[in-house]
């Protein structure tokens, strides 16, 4: 293991990087991690000279990537691409192999991905109210469907049922596709589901959208009301992509990948083409990641604990 000075000295060299740079994702190749990775990545590498490589390790709810990271040297060369389980896995799970805010070093949240919810047409609401209404004359009756245990679209809905005091019957899939053809075919009620994904369901009349569980409504979805304007303060249900290098990396280099990244996903045209996907580009300051993640590990443990949740 190099020691602080060591470290130090190498990312203080003019040459770096002098390799490629790894950057891990806890997903297989194809989804969004590889994608937010390389829209990150990409513009290390027009700066920089040097290849971005993508390392996929999935597995264990992305805790097989994080650990793997966390245990890596902080030579700059190593970086990890976290999803929203990064903040949610310590509070699930009996005992995971890293902490999520110590062993890492922030450098930017690179964009969120928001969830709506969606009824099966033949449910009769036509708002969260009326929704909420059902819950609450049949606890029980009404089923929600899931990607599975933990996930985003859980948490999220037994938060809603907390707020609300009401009930409803978990239905976990394995994976969202699964789910959501339970849902289209009406063996199950309601679900939170990713925006850009769910709205060609939408328009074809196939679900009924009730709200985005966002603080702004979304321009590919300016008709439908957000949770926070319906009264669900702060509720938020999304995944989220951020760029986090081992404990110990140089806070110079971090800022200066931050800012690099910065100029390349809020330029006009690549926010644009973002926007159209669904997709929030940020890229915030480290100090900013650093206080999502502690925010989000504080909301969802309460979530989690009150529900008494495992994810193991």
């Amino acid at each position: 293991m190099l020691n602080a000075a060591c470290v130090t000295s190498v990312q203080a060299q003019s040459d770096y990087p002098a390799k490629p740079i790894r950057v891990v994702i806890g997903t297989p190749v194809g989804g969004g991690s590889e994608l937010m990775g390389r829209y990150a990545g990409q513009p290390l590498t027009a700066a920089w000279g040097q290849p971005i490589v993508i390392d996929a390790r999935p597995g264990a709810s992305g805790n097989i990537a994080a650990e793997h990271v966390a245990k890596s040297a902080p030579d700059g060369y190593t970086l990890y691409v976290p999803y929203g389980t990064h903040t949610t896995n310590p509070s699930l799970m009996a005992k995971v192999p890293y902490d999520p805010i110590r062993d890492f070093t922030p450098i930017t949240l690179i964009s969120k991905q928001y969830n709506a919810l969606v009824i099966h047409p033949s449910i009769p609401a036509k708002s969260m109210k009326e929704l909420i209404a059902l819950a609450r004359k049949a606890p029980r009756k009404l089923s929600y469907a899931t990607s599975g245990t933990g996930a985003a679209g859980h948490l999220g809905m037994e938060l809603l049922k907390q707020l609300e005091n009401v009930d409803m019957v978990h239905v976990p899939y394995k994976g969202s596709a699964n789910s959501r053809i339970d849902l289209l075919g009406g063996h199950v009620d309601v679900m939170f589901d990713v925006l850009r994904t769910a709205l060609p369901f939408k328009e074809a009349g196939k679900v009924r959208m009730l709200a985005v569980a966002a603080l702004a409504r979304q321009s590919i979805a300016p008709d439908v009301p957000t949770m926070d304007e319906l009264g669900y303060k702060g509720l938020e249900v999304l995944t989220w992509h951020a760029l986090l290098a081992p404990a110990g990396f140089n806070k110079g280099l971090a800022d200066k990948m931050q800012s690099v990244i910065r100029t390349a996903l809020l330029a006009p045209a690549m926010k644009e083409k973002l926007t159209r996907d669904g997709v929030d580009a940020l890229a915030t300051t480290p100090a900013e990641l650093d206080a999502f993640m502690r925010a989000d590990i504080e909301k969802w443990r309460k979530v989690i604990q009150a529900a008494k949740i495992r994810g193991d």
